[in-house]
């Protein structure tokens, strides 16, 4: 019902596309910076690292890449959640209504990624009174958080709470095969045409786009069906 929901709302959709700018810009610089070190002399040198110097920057590179992807997308995520999760709930949902709900609540936000990167030895030193340990994170409920501050709770402590309350449901693999089945075939399509025919986008380019495109709509599908999970369960039933 979340993904039905998440076709049918328009709000979503735009959150979707701005996250699709947003982590393409963020592609686009990359590969600028890529190009830039990829001339260093201590990138090029082979005698550097035994010759893996250019394999350890395209690793490390490549995963701060996805660690700043991940925290462009994390505001969008929590738009289409709340986007979606309203409409199931039967609730209107404006793009305005969106926005002042991701103003309120960036800080728990960004607080809930603390918790997800602290583990030990870091989380003593990471984790402060105001935040939430793993531990506090019933096993399977963490994908109800962000709904859960999307919809419910302008804390993190309480969104967490909220989130243990909810029962994981199956049926999460779906909107993930689905998206990345769409990304596999843009793919495929991006290569195709970079390959066949007389395109005036190079390959690379179009590869980069379709992965891009392909990313974030599995993650917004994903998202979309955690926050339907959510908003389907009256959670506080049994709670005063």
């Amino acid at each position: 019902m979340g993904v039905r929901a998440y076709f049918r709302a328009p709000v979503a959709l735009v959150w979707t596309l701005v996250g699709v700018v947003a982590v393409g810009v963020v592609a686009a610089a990359a590969l600028r910076i890529g190009a830039l070190a990829a001339r260093s002399p201590v990138v090029a040198d082979p005698t550097v690292l035994d010759g893996l110097a250019g394999f350890v920057f395209t690793v490390t590179f490549g995963a701060v890449i996805v660690v700043v992807a991940s925290l462009v997308w994390l505001p969008c995520s929590l738009g289409v959640a709340y986007a979606v999760g309203s409409r199931v709930r039967g609730d209107a949902a404006s793009f305005g209504d969106s926005i002042d709900r991701l103003r309120a609540r960036a800080e728990p936000l960004y607080r809930w990624v603390k918790t997800r990167i602290a583990i030990e030895p870091i989380a003593s030193r990471l984790l402060t009174e105001n935040d939430v340990s793993p531990a506090e994170v019933a096993v399977g409920c963490d994908a109800f958080v962000v709904p859960a501050l999307a919809l419910d709770a302008p804390a993190l402590q309480m969104a967490v709470g909220r989130a243990n309350r909810a029962i994981p449901q199956p049926g999460r693999e779906r909107p993930l095969a689905v998206g990345v089945g769409f990304t596999g075939l843009a793919l495929a399509g991006a290569v195709g045409a970079g390959t066949i025919g007389s395109t005036a986008v190079p390959m690379r380019p179009l590869a980069i786009g379709a992965a891009i495109v392909g990313s974030v709509l599995t993650a917004a599908l994903d998202t979309a069906w955690r926050a339907g999970a959510y908003a389907r369960q009256d959670l506080d039933e049994g709670f005063g």
